[in-house]
């Protein structure tokens, strides 16, 4: 990273920690640390995502309707988007671009292990959990994300005019490798971990959500993705990080009803 980029980062960092510094959290049961059940959760965990939509509810599909809808209707504008987005490049959002970009890379498995290192240190249990959630979330979308990409082979907008350009399955280098989207993919899983574990803060979400949506349209500006790509990739880290959160509640609430039978 640049000397700018490290302090840009190191300030993010601080903005995500603050809300927390100082306080004494009730401790959950099912705050994750690293051991054995941690470890163990990402075999059991990662076939029960895969499945979730077998037990969505008509609330869940009503919401994935419109994804599909809106993406299907998105892509009919993906090359109108490209061209306008192309056409009114300058240097200043060029600037901007390149400090953005990386919270979809580099910066998001940086401000996890940051975040980790801090729980442990200041016994923060609670930036702990949402470090390790957010890491078996990355662990997951990134497989779901390597996958899609491997099977859909999109070719990527740097190389062409047509955003409905595909190759077979698994076929062509890195420009078939354009949907979803793997930087919205992973600033979404982060913002979204840590949107829904300090949702008493009204700003937090604001925040997670602000930085990883401009990170997406970075990779828009910068021609590296279609304006659907980054609609996929962002939902996908969304709702697969929403699913292993679900998953904990309900582990919980068995917990619970076990402890009661006694």
């Amino acid at each position: 990273m640049t000397f700018l980029n490290r302090c840009l980062f190191s300030a993010i960092f601080f903005v995500f920690c603050l809300p927390v510094f100082g306080q004494e959290d009730s401790l959950p049961a099912n705050y994750y640390r690293i051991n054995k059940t941690y470890i163990g959760s990402y075999f059991t965990d990662f076939p029960k995502v895969v499945t979730a939509p077998a037990r969505y509810s008509s609330k869940d599909w009503r919401t994935v309707a419109i994804v599909v809808a809106g993406t299907g209707a998105m892509m009919t504008l993906d090359r109108s988007i490209k061209q306008w987005v192309q056409a009114n490049r300058n240097n200043f959002l060029s600037q901007t671009s390149r400090i953005i970009e990386p919270f979809g890379n580099e910066y998001s498995p940086y401000l996890v292990g940051a975040m980790y290192l801090t729980g442990v240190l200041t016994k923060d249990r609670r930036m702990e959990h949402v470090s390790l959630v957010s890491a078996k979330s990355l662990v997951f979308t990134t497989l779901l994300t390597a996958g899609s990409k491997q099977l859909v082979r999109r070719r990527r907008p740097a190389y062409t005019d047509d955003p409905f350009e595909f190759n077979s399955m698994f076929q062509g280098g890195r420009e078939w490798t354009s949907f979803p989207s793997g930087h919205a993919n992973t600033v979404f899983t982060v913002a979204t971990a840590i949107a829904l574990q300090y949702n008493d803060k009204k700003w937090v979400p604001y925040v997670a959500y602000g930085i990883a949506g401009l990170t997406g349209v970075s990779r828009i500006y910068d021609n590296r993705h279609w304006a659907t790509d980054v609609i996929v990739g962002a939902a996908m880290g969304h709702f697969i990080t929403k699913t292993l959160y679900r998953i904990e509640e309900a582990k919980a609430r068995k917990k619970e009803l076990r402890s009661f039978s006694f």
